[in-house]
């Protein structure tokens, strides 16, 4: 699998310009914010932020399969096990997307300038929401890739998904923001880890599905 990931890492190396491109989106984004929207409270601030990191890095975590021909299946059908693929796919896009996040926290940060929150509680809720919905977009991106049109399907199978997902994390963010205390924040951490965990269980069990395809 760790040879698989190596693999997948080459491939995004190759292809930088997607990922370069990505980071200028966020750029363009967060410089946009900081135009128009200046002066913010905590509850701006949050918002903001959520809105430039959910809608800018789907582009980057959302082309794993999306990029693969139909015919590739078949050649990574003989090199490993179903399981072992669709973990090394999720665990770049996670990594990808927390990438992504760290680079628009510190520009949001530098641009905008701190306020008065929990960053520590808020990094961690907005990476573990950022690992949830990289993991479904893998997994609803190789279920498209089966599709004549994949582009259209991908929003129709991952919003109902990351919703419940979307929902917990913006709580927990703004537990963060008020800085309420970072046990307010356990029950939701726990949460997002649950859902995390059932991600990754059920695209495992689907993906043999897929893979036989």
């Amino acid at each position: 699998m760790w040879q698989i990931v190596k693999f997948f890492l080459r491939e995004e190396w190759k292809g930088k310009y997607a990922v370069i491109g990505v980071l200028l989106y966020i750029f363009t984004a967060v410089l946009i914010s900081y135009l128009t929207v200046q002066g913010m409270d905590k509850v701006q601030y949050a918002s903001v932020f959520w809105i430039i990191v959910i809608f800018t890095t789907l582009q980057g975590i959302a082309k794993g399969f999306m990029q693969m021909r139909k015919g590739s299946f078949v050649f990574w059908h003989q090199m490993c096990s179903p399981w072992q693929f669709l973990a090394a796919r999720m665990l770049v896009s996670t990594l990808l997307m927390m990438i992504f996040t760290a680079f628009t926290f510190l520009l949001f940060v530098s641009m905008h300038g701190s306020v008065d929150m929990s960053y520590s509680g808020f990094l961690l809720t907005t990476f573990l929401t950022g690992m949830g919905i990289s993991s479904v977009f893998t997994i609803s991106s190789s279920i498209a890739a089966k599709t004549d049109n994949p582009g259209v399907l991908l929003p129709v199978l991952t919003f109902p998904v990351i919703l419940p997902v979307l929902l917990v994390g913006v709580k927990a963010g703004k537990k963060s923001v008020d800085d309420l205390g970072f046990y307010t924040l356990t029950g939701d951490i726990a949460i997002l880890l649950l859902f995390n965990l059932l991600i990754v269980v059920l695209g495992i069990i689907l993906m043999k599905f897929i893979w036989k395809e």
